[in-house]
């Protein structure tokens, strides 16, 4: 069982730099996730922001910016991973869910022209999003079980 002890319902300060969109929410949803470190842990589950210390656009007030990356369907995520050079194979990629107790999320295009199932999830000082989620051993025959159930 996850202790949630020490996590407050409170943005880190860095949050001031934008709004928070509007129809963003507390919400479970099954994700997935790329692991950089190819290990389910708090330093491949960081923002953007707190990663790498820069905004992925120009605009500095652009929410996105500031949110953890995952996405609902589990082809989106492995696309990403092999289009960005940090993650090698073998991909490690983790399925999890986006517990309330650590932030709030939107579908990405919800409010922008993304095609793909890309969801933002903002996350409270402290939060371990790392603990809701387990590593995916072998992705492909993963992904090859899941489109047969669709």
């Amino acid at each position: 069982m996850v202790d949630h002890s020490g996590i407050e319902k409170k943005f880190p300060s860095y949050f001031k730099s934008f709004e928070l969109p509007e129809g963003a929410i507390e919400k479970s949803l099954i994700v997935y996730r790329a692991c950089r470190t190819q290990k389910v842990e708090r330093d491949s589950f960081l923002p953007s922001y707190e990663e790498i210390g820069i905004v992925k656009s120009n605009d500095l007030s652009d929410a996105g910016n500031y949110s953890l990356s995952v996405y609902w369907k589990p082809n989106d995520v492995k696309r990403f991973a092999k289009l960005n050079g940090n993650y090698n194979p073998p991909w490690s990629i983790a399925k999890g869910k986006t517990e309330s107790c650590c932030g709030i999320i939107q579908i990405t295009r919800e409010r922008t022209m993304d095609r793909n199932s890309h969801v933002d999830w903002w996350l409270y000082e402290k939060a371990r999003p790392h603990e809701h989620f387990i590593l995916i051993d072998d992705f492909d025959a993963y992904y090859e079980e899941y489109k047969q159930k669709r």
